[in-house]
């Protein structure tokens, strides 16, 4: 299920009934809009969301926007969750009762904060967030009964930013996975929010597990963003990672898959997009744009994955793919838009 909340059409005059309504009846965190802000003719707060296993993911377009978080909400009703945000565009300042405020963030800043201690942000400059509201659950084994988690502000130069991000986006991304997959992402994601937040994980073992997979994700996703460059090898991403081959090849070690395997697999899934997708490129250039610099080896590796040469499945699939695309949009079905990472 989808949950939207939208302000765009709402008269200012209705907001605050708009929302408070509406926050009560979603998964999300009791909150405080700021009058003032509902009053402004910048004002603009649209939230969709789904839930992920038990953990709510959202994307956030805000403008003008003062959330509040106060003593009030938290003692009537207690979020029992961690947020984890993710900026893409525009700034928010968050300020708390108990600590100084952050600077002002930028987009790529990664935001772990705990909803159940008082605290206000502000969006400005069109600010959108993607946010992923993880039970405090997850978090209790290493944490314990503390009052609550002392708020982390991520950013692109930090150590273990690029496994932090690559954990989450993973979650984003993912589309009715089976509950167990969703819990398995959801505890990876939160023990590189841990390990952020300043656990060691040499003295956890399953922190320890979960750092593998997170080289694991933020590999997966370094190959699928440089698919292209025919000089890609494990060594060129290790360096990456900033670690040995050794624990990049053992981060894989599970998947049934080598690095140089995986590397194919996501060029060849690239390939057959572009085959079907972009009928005017030739064979050859689609070889080449998917990192293959020998043709007669991307047609034996695309043959030994697919059962059919390049182009006998261009001929074969594009026809069959296009009947079907007719026949769903005769029968009315429709995907609803996908949510961005």
């Amino acid at each position: 299920m989808v949950h939207v909340i939208d302000t765009e059409f709402v008269p200012p005059s209705k907001r605050t009934q708009y929302l408070n309504d509406i926050v009560e009846r979603s998964p999300l965190p009791l909150i405080h809009f700021s009058r003032a802000s509902l009053q402004h003719s910048d004002f603009r707060a649209r939230f969709s969301g789904r839930m992920l296993g038990d953990a709510f993911i959202t994307r956030l377009h805000a403008n003008a926007v003062q959330l509040r978080r106060a003593s009030p909400e938290i003692s009537r009703r207690p979020a029992g969750t961690i947020l984890l945000a993710l900026l893409h565009r525009g700034s928010y300042e968050q300020t708390f009762d108990y600590q100084s405020p952050f600077p002002n963030t930028e987009p790529g800043d990664f935001l772990l904060i705990d909803l159940d201690a008082p605290q206000t942000v502000t969006f400005t400059n069109s600010a959108l967030t993607t946010c992923a509201y993880i039970p405090r659950s997850y978090f209790t084994p290493f944490i314990g009964d503390a009052s609550f988690m002392r708020p982390v502000l991520v950013q692109p130069q930090d150590e273990l930013y690029g496994l932090l991000v690559a954990c989450f986006r993973a979650c984003v991304a993912l589309r009715n996975p089976s509950p167990t997959a969703a819990e398995a992402a959801l505890k990876t994601l939160a023990h590189a929010a841990l390990m952020a937040h300043g656990l060691n994980p040499e003295e956890h073992d399953d922190l320890q597990v979960s750092l593998v997979e997170a080289r694991r994700l933020t590999a997966e996703q370094f190959i699928a963003s440089h698919f292209d460059d025919p000089r890609l090898s494990a060594e060129v991403v290790a360096a990456h990672l900033g670690v040995s081959i050794r624990s990049l090849h053992l981060a894989f070690a599970g998947t049934g898959e080598g690095v140089a395997a995986r590397t194919a697999t996501i060029r060849l899934a690239k390939a057959k997009e572009m085959l079907l997708g972009c009928p005017e490129r030739s064979t050859l250039d689609v070889a080449i744009s998917c990192g293959f610099n020998n043709l007669s080896t991307f047609y034996r590796r695309f043959s030994e994955a697919y059962g059919m040469a390049p182009g006998e499945f261009r001929k074969t699939v594009a026809p069959l793919q296009s009947r079907t695309a007719s026949r769903n949009k005769r029968g009315g079905h429709a995907d609803l838009p996908a949510h961005e990472s």
